[in-house]
Parts: C-alpha cells; sequence; structure tokens
C-alpha cells in the first residue's frame, strides 16, 4: 500500500483471478468463516451477541450470515454475561435494585440482551 492508496498490480487479470479463485476455495475469503473467528475472538473478550453483531454488520457482512452464525454458535450468553458481571462487580453480585440497575447497563452496553441479563437473577439461587 502506498502513500496514494494500492499500488498498481503487475500481473494479467486472468492470474489475479485465478488467485482470489483459490482463495475461495481454500476458503480464505469465506465470510461465514470470518464470521465464526470473529465471534470466537469477541465472546472471548466479554462482548455479548447484540454488540457483535453490530461489529459485523459494520463490516459488511450480510445479515443472513451473521443470524447463521448465531444460530450455530454454541456460546452460553447467560453464563457468560454472568461472568462478566462477577469480575467486575464481584461474588456474589448484589440484590439492591440500585446495584443490579448498574449491572444491567453495563451488561447492556458490552452488547448482552437483557432475556440474558435477568436471567443472571432468576437462577440466583444456584
Amino acid at each position: 500500500m502506498g502513500k496514494n492508496g494500492p499500488e498498481p498490480i503487475d500481473a494479467p487479470p486472468e492470474d489475479v483471478e485465478k488467485v482470489v479463485a483459490w482463495c475461495f476455495e481454500n476458503r480464505y475469503l469465506d465470510d461465514s468463516r470470518f464470521v465464526q473467528q470473529f465471534m470466537a475472538g469477541r465472546s472471548r473478550k466479554g462482548y455479548g451477541p447484540a454488540r457483535i453483531r453490530q461489529e459485523l454488520g459494520q463490516k459488511g457482512i450480510a445479515r443472513e450470515v451473521i443470524e447463521q452464525a448465531m444460530r450455530e454458535c454454541e456460546i452460553d450468553w447467560a453464563a457468560q454475561a454472568r461472568e462478566q458481571a462477577q469480575r467486575k462487580y464481584g461474588e456474589p453480585l448484589p440484590i439492591v435494585f440500585a446495584e443490579k440497575v448498574k449491572i444491567q447497563r453495563f451488561l447492556l452496553y458490552r452488547g448482552y440482551l437483557m432475556e440474558d441479563i435477568q436471567e443472571i437473577w432468576r437462577n440466583f439461587a444456584d
């Protein structure tokens, strides 16, 4: 990459098309593979499904590909939300309303869904 954008390629267009086709065949240029890898990485960093969906949409990934990957993923979002809350606010999680609201806001910002957040207190006796 030069100062003024991409540099010209000294290859005939047929060769460029062969390289691109080879990349598609070997899944180097595969949106679904990228989405799976991206979801795994962002979820390990503590982000929830809503935030991951938004970031993938901003990267130009088709909504169908994102939704397919979300359905196929085996991530327990409620457990991850609980883990993030415990990491930030400690164990045991507070039961005072004002503190719960604070935790909910934090988890919503991180991209967790309200149903996953509410699951934390629904199974509080566990």
